[in-house]
């Protein structure tokens, strides 16, 4: 199984039509970002980026893949954020121990229903 990171590294490349932007974004050195995509196309036998000195463009291959890698990342982005809503939403049963005049004049008003 592929290292997830350098999909995302691959997917921010495009996403950002180049290195420098990609890195700015995910707050990663620039160089350790070309040396992981590097690793990646030769861990997969394919070229998936054609570099040159101005343009970064994708081969054939590397836009199916670009495709599949935007997938893992949406899928990545929607699971973090059903764990964030499970933990911002308060859940469970809250007993409070007050005299009764606090309760009825501080209490009742923020238990209400907004």
């Amino acid at each position: 199984m592929e290292d997830l990171n350098d999909l995302l590294f691959f997917a921010k490349v495009v996403e950002h039509q180049g290195f420098s932007a990609a890195s700015r974004q995910l707050g990663v050195p620039k160089s350790r970002l070309s040396r992981r995509i590097a690793q990646l196309e030769e861990r997969l036998g394919v070229r998936l980026l054609q570099r040159s000195s101005r343009r970064l463009v994708l081969t054939s291959v590397g836009e199916r893949f670009y495709e599949r890698c935007q997938q893992m990342v949406a899928l990545g982005e929607s699971a973090s954020e059903l764990v964030q809503e499970a933990v911002a939403q308060p859940q469970g049963v809250l007993r409070v121990s007050c005299p009764i005049t606090l309760a009825q004049f501080w209490l009742t008003p923020l238990c209400r229903p907004s």
